[in-house]
């Protein structure tokens, strides 16, 4: 029989209703979520290189990018549209996929194409004969694995801020900042900046509201009725906006390295981390330079090697401070961290020989002079190199360069727009600069991210109204923290994870990793991927032994007869330490 024309009628209504906001309106927001996105080859200049099994999956159907239409404003689709990057390597076993599990690296401002891959690629190399490389697999057959450079960064549509205007030189030394025309140079830089992303059109819509239902729109294009999601550092504070203003819509949550969605970003991002990467120091890498006084020759007690960094030149604390805070993210760096202050002491040598730094060649040749470590001539050659070729034009570039033009690049506006829209700063003065005397008596050497970062206290643009966490107080995420993450630490995590009844936490004391899953052990990483596959850990907290540091420890072995967890660990490892040397956000 055919239909009645009421018939057909009373069929399309579900269509019309579905393309129309309340009370029959159109919705302006069904364009973008029933586009088609047109998956093609990936550019390979954001695979980095490849293992075998993934470049085999390069050219396959399975790993695809596109790119994919937001509204600029989520409130005004009339605005005109911007375009988001992803990248999807698609479920190996379709019928056992569970749907797309989106990672974000962090930031705010990092790119999610490149970093989240080199992850992917140490999966893909699993060993099947072993139970934790098998479940590894598992991950790669039973979801999609996506990745996405965020509104403002990377692929997508990028925010970038300059001016003309010349940056002032800004004394970030211990000894020298708290002045009145040191201040006067900050305050000015700070508001220059803020003027200059003011002026891009596109800066009030880099916020994580927009960021969170970009990810939505996402969710839904690939087809999915809840969003899975590991986001480390600012992935989690994304996360965790998402998980409140979407809570129905939450599958598996991994948060990694945990900011406090109850805090705001300029309390998490600079005010808590000066003093965490201060205890970092004292209780974790000066004690462990003391145990190995032979191997890194700072002093053979905890205090011998405070005193070591105290007594170098203010100048050079400056820069000393700025390096060390960046080799604080990773364990496996700990050596490292600790041979620039080695090189450090031969730059501040050097600087008696030519007072201001200002001679290269001079330099060079005072450089070459100064005895690193008498006892191993390899370590003392590297540890020059490190002084010329890293200490030293950080030197420059603080305390010699001239001042260039005020341009904030992609990452840098994005984290900039991101952490100025989403929540308040300080705008007074008076009460700035009283906090930053505060965390400067805290953390001498950490502090200068408070006048390198001033721009939100000249804001101009309205802050985004951010979503109620209660809403995901019943959601089951799980949440994965070490004890001296310098970066996200531990006072946040401890306290967002106290208003999560239903949240479940891995955590490492002892470890100042951030970023901790994959952890390379049998605690974290069976913990983590089996959350993913859809077990939840009975206990509300779980406690992972830490991995000693690198002098300290022992070879873990796999049990007799057992395969490691991957086929290649060394390359492994390499891939995983590239990914978490990508966590390191840009402030």
């Amino acid at each position: 029989m055919r239909p009645s024309i009421a018939q057909l009628a009373l069929a399309a209504l579900p269509l019309a209703l579905a393309a129309c906001g309340g009370g029959g309106t159109p919705d302006p927001l069904q364009p973008y979520r029933t586009q088609a996105v047109q998956w093609t080859e990936c550019d390979p200049g954001i695979l980095g290189q490849p293992s075998g099994a993934m470049n085999a999956l390069r050219v396959s159907p399975r790993l695809r990018c596109a790119q994919v239409r937001a509204p600029i404003d989520w409130k005004n689709p009339a605005r005109g549209d911007l375009s988001l990057a992803v990248m999807r390597l698609a479920a190996g076993q379709p019928k056992a996929r569970r749907g797309a599990l989106f990672f974000n690296p962090g930031g705010p401002g990092l790119d999610g194409l490149p970093v989240t891959f080199r992850l992917w690629d140490a999966f893909a190399d699993s060993h099947p004969g072993n139970p934790q490389g098998a479940q590894q697999l598992r991950l790669l057959d039973e979801y999609d694995l996506v990745g996405f450079s965020p509104r403002g960064t990377g692929a997508s549509t990028q925010l970038q801020c300059g001016t003309n205007e010349p940056e002032r030189p800004v004394d970030f030394s211990p000894a020298g900042w708290d002045t009145p025309f040191n201040l006067a140079n900050v305050h000015y830089n700070g508001r220059k900046a803020a003027e200059a992303c003011a002026r891009n059109p596109l800066t009030p819509h880099i916020t994580t509201d927009a960021t969170a239902r970009d990810l939505d729109l996402l969710r839904g294009l690939l087809g999915d009725e809840r969003l899975h999601y590991v986001g480390y550092s600012y992935g989690t504070w994304l996360g965790a906006w998402y998980a409140s203003l979407f809570p129905e819509r939450v599958g598996r949550m991994v948060l990694d390295g945990v900011i406090d969605f109850g805090s705001t970003l300029e309390q998490a991002l600079l005010h808590a981390q000066p003093p965490a990467r201060q205890r970092l120091f004292d209780e974790v890498l000066a004690p462990y330079a003391a145990r190995h006084a032979d191997d890194f020759h700072l002093g053979t007690s905890v205090d011998a090697v405070r005193a070591a960094v105290q007594a170098l030149s203010p100048e050079v604390q400056a820069v000393l401070g700025e390096t060390l805070s960046g080799f604080g993210y990773q364990r496996l760096q700990a050596n490292a961290y600790l041979e620039r202050i080695t090189a450090a002491q031969g730059l501040d040598a050097a600087r008696g020989e030519v007072p201001g730094l200002d001679a290269p060649d001079a330099v060079r040749a005072a450089l070459g002079r100064h005895v690193f470590d008498p006892a191993v001539p390899e370590r003392d050659a590297a540890l020059r190199r490190v002084a010329w070729e890293e200490l030293y034009p950080a030197y420059t570039h603080t305390w010699l360069a001239p001042g260039k033009s005020i341009f904030l690049d992609s990452p840098m506006a994005t984290g900039t727009a991101i952490r100025c829209n989403d929540t308040p700063a300080i705008t007074g003065l008076a009460d700035w600069t009283a906090a930053v005397r505060r965390v400067a008596r805290q953390a001498p050497l950490h502090f200068g991210g408070l006048l390198a970062h001033h721009a939100c206290a000249f804001w101009s643009l309205p802050i985004a109204a951010r979503p109620d966490a209660a809403a995901m107080r019943q959601l089951p995420v799980l949440l994965v923290q070490s004890q001296y993450d310098s970066a996200t630490p531990a006072e946040g995590a401890d306290a967002f994870f106290a208003r999560l009844p239903a949240a479940r936490r891995v955590h490492v004391p002892g470890d100042f990793q951030h970023g901790v899953y994959p952890y390379g052990d049998d605690c974290v990483d069976p913990l983590v991927t089996g959350y993913l596959l859809g077990e939840t850990p009975a206990p509300r907290d779980t406690a992972c032994t830490a991995h000693p540091l690198a002098l300290d420890q022992a070879l873990r072995k796999s049990a007799d007869g057992e395969p490691p967890v991957y086929r290649d660990p060394q390359r492994a490892e390499a891939l995983i330490d590239a990914f978490k040397q990508g966590l390191a956000p840009r402030l």
